[in-house]
């Protein structure tokens, strides 16, 4: 038992530890200035909108679809590795204490993220319910029971030999959440939440008899375990290098015609390399798409231009300045080292895949903010976001790249 409980205290100490590491870096003064613009902007808009709302908003839909979602998501910290497998598999009876640590530990950080969401909710229900504030700490109770559950049944999930019961066990436990949230929120009747609570524990009472006995999936859990830190490593990557870091590289023939303008020749190796780059990884394609769709989004439904033009430079922003790690995505790979082109080309290849890259988003904006409003608002939007995007790519990058070569 001693060896065990050991065994967590070092790997929770290594884990916090590869945190840590990369923290430094993630949080630095550049992010920390777009945290602060941006999370003041939006605090201040939020504040305005919640002014308007009336008692016909759907506060209750609202908040049960979205805390839903986070207590559906139920990870468990194992911190196992792949060596486990051939170790630890053999203690297997004995590791009891070990992963309910690792559930311990899944509920404070989880628990953590929902209280941050429903404090953030708080402003939106007590102008629409007039309950105030008071009802946060029974509401914090009840999504913590509920996260417990979750976590609960999601354990025993991972026992099940079969990866399409993993989806329907979200979909069924999300379902559950939101509706009993909605019901609770929206105070109906005792009746209605009894009903959701039976229902839930039969859920409860099935999967326990299910799973009885059965042992667990190591592969699986291990490669949860692996997935979640290739998550935080592609967050980190984009400000330094991790060398952890696996990324998806997919053929996506598709868009072959995409290169099609690039000239031949020795001159444009590196453009071509990049290129390939963007369009052939997950990392940097599902990136730009992400950040591209959601500030779309936003300029669309939104017609102050100010508003407008501060969301589209902090999205341009964000996307070129999680791009700029790219430019020492082959650094490693001994082949690039054989080109035999100027070592320079490298760097201007990428400034001008970079500002094509940024163009193209900022043209995208202007585009969706006149649809959201009219051709002019439009217009100053793209113009505005055009201008950021050639300082970006001709003053700020080449620093940035400077300060990354010397590190």
């Amino acid at each position: 038992m001693k060896q065990i409980d050991e065994l967590w205290r070092e790997r929770v100490q290594a884990y916090i530890k590869e945190l840590r590491r990369y923290f430094k870096y993630i949080f630095n003064d550049h992010l920390l200035f777009v945290l602060i613009f941006g999370g003041g902007a939006a605090i201040y808009y939020y504040s305005e909108w919640v002014k308007t709302l009336g008692s016909g908003f759907p506060v209750g839909m609202v908040m049960a679809v979205v805390l839903a979602i986070f207590l559906a998501a139920s990870p468990i910290h194992t911190l196992l590795k792949q060596a486990d497998i051939v170790f630890l598999l053999p203690l297997e009876i004995k590791l009891s204490s070990y992963f309910k640590k690792g559930i311990k530990l899944s509920f404070v950080t989880q628990g953590y993220i929902l209280l941050l969401l429903l404090a953030a909710f708080m402003p939106m229900y007590a102008k629409v319910t007039g309950n105030g504030f008071k009802t946060f700490f029974y509401l914090l109770a009840i999504i913590l029971v509920l996260k417990v559950w979750n976590l609960y049944i999601h354990w025993m999930m991972l026992k099940v030999n079969d990866r399409h019961a993993l989806f329907f066990d979200w979909l069924i436990r999300y379902l559950l959440n939101a509706i009993l949230l909605y019901f609770i929120i929206e105070e109906a009747s005792f009746w209605f939440i009894g009903v959701i609570l039976l229902i839930m524990a039969a859920i409860t009472l099935y999967f326990r008899e299910t799973v009885k006995n059965k042992p667990l999936r190591w592969d699986l859990l291990i490669e949860k375990e692996q997935g979640r830190m290739q998550v935080f490593y592609r967050a980190a990557n984009m400000f330094t290098d991790v060398p952890h870091l696996s990324g998806q590289v997919k053929r996506r023939r598709w868009l072959d015609p995409l290169f099609s303008h690039i000239p031949y020749g020795s001159g444009q190796t590196y453009r071509f390399l990049y290129a390939r780059t963007i369009v052939r990884t997950s990392e940097f394609s599902g990136l730009i798409i992400r950040l591209s769709i959601i500030s779309a989004i936003l300029l669309i439904y939104n017609s102050n231009v100010y508003f407008s033009a501060a969301i589209s430079m902090l999205f341009l922003y964000l996307t070129g300045f999680q791009l700029v790690p790219m430019l020492r995505r082959h650094e490693l790979k001994v082949w690039t080292g054989l080109y035999p082109v100027n070592p320079s080309q490298k760097r201007i290849a990428f400034l001008g895949l970079l500002l094509k890259v940024l163009v193209c988003q900022a043209i995208l904006f202007g585009i969706s903010a006149g649809i959201g409003s009219n051709i002019q608002h439009g217009a100053v939007i793209g113009g505005v976001a055009i201008v950021f995007a050639f300082l970006f790519a001709k003053v700020y990058a080449p620093g940035r790249i400077a300060k990354l070569e010397k590190d």
